[in-house]
């Protein structure tokens, strides 16, 4: 077996690692949000109150900024309930 193979259970830690160094950057906010990755096109931030979407809001050139670094993907939706607040590009370039 070669060093370089990476099964399942590795993408998965590798990814689980990923999101642990996203929530790091907002940690004020984001540990109370449910965090939902749709492959690496979308990530979605189901948050349980307005305060919390305003704090997002006024971080939101930083929060796309580490989405699309760290994570990798390119747009990202804010909900609140079942409604979506925000859907945005995560890269401004």
């Amino acid at each position: 077996m070669l060093l370089t193979e990476l099964n399942v259970d590795d993408l998965d830690t590798l990814t689980h690692f990923r999101v642990e160094r996203f929530l790091h950057f907002f940690a004020t906010s984001l540990p109370s949000c449910l965090i939902q990755l749709n492959g690496y096109q979308m990530l979605e931030i189901h948050c349980p109150s307005t305060e919390i979407i305003d704090d997002l809001l006024d971080d939101l050139e930083e929060l796309c900024d580490r989405a699309w670094l760290i994570l990798g993907v390119h747009s990202l939706s804010l909900y609140f309930g079942e409604e979506e607040i925000l859907c945005t590009n995560t890269y401004f370039r």
